[in-house]
């Protein structure tokens, strides 16, 4: 496996650093090595940690709402990829709107709990067209909204 290596390299007196640019929710593994004017020494021990969770970075793709009554829809997407969950996914929020008489929109959110990929929306109004997104939450917040589906 070819895993990225970079040296950070601090003053004689320096005891501690800090790394910066990490991704987040990724496992690192460190080492400190000492340098002289003969040569470098010995790696200590490996040490590894991982990094805090951040909120998502990408949105639930290919959202699909399919009506299964006249005012229930089942909206259904595919899970964020790995590299952008940045967390455990530990819920989704799916926005429906609809235009009301004054020209504005209404608007609602439903949460589902887990990485759960489908949610049907019950009582919604016949004749209405809504306009259906989604988005993920890690423990530290919510990601993007998907694209809009009608």
């Amino acid at each position: 496996q070819n895993v990225p290596t970079t040296r950070s390299v601090v003053n004689g007196t320096t005891l501690a650093t800090s790394l910066t640019g990490l991704n987040p929710f990724t496992q690192y593994s460190c080492c400190v090595t000492a340098n002289t004017s003969v040569g470098e020494g010995s790696p200590s021990l490996t040490v590894s940690a991982r990094t805090d969770e951040g909120v998502p970075s990408g949105a639930p793709s290919y959202v699909n709402a399919i009506t299964i009554a006249t005012t229930s829809v089942n909206v259904s997407w595919n899970q964020i990829p790995n590299i952008a969950r940045n967390g455990i996914i530990v819920a989704h929020e799916v926005k429906y709107s609809w235009p009301l008489e004054s020209g504005q929109l209404g608007t609602n959110y439903v949460n589902t709990s887990g990485a759960t990929n489908q949610l049907v929306l019950n009582w919604l109004q016949e004749c209405v067209q809504y306009k259906i997104s989604v988005r993920a939450y890690t423990s530290q917040g919510p990601g993007p909204f998907s694209g809009e589906v009608l």
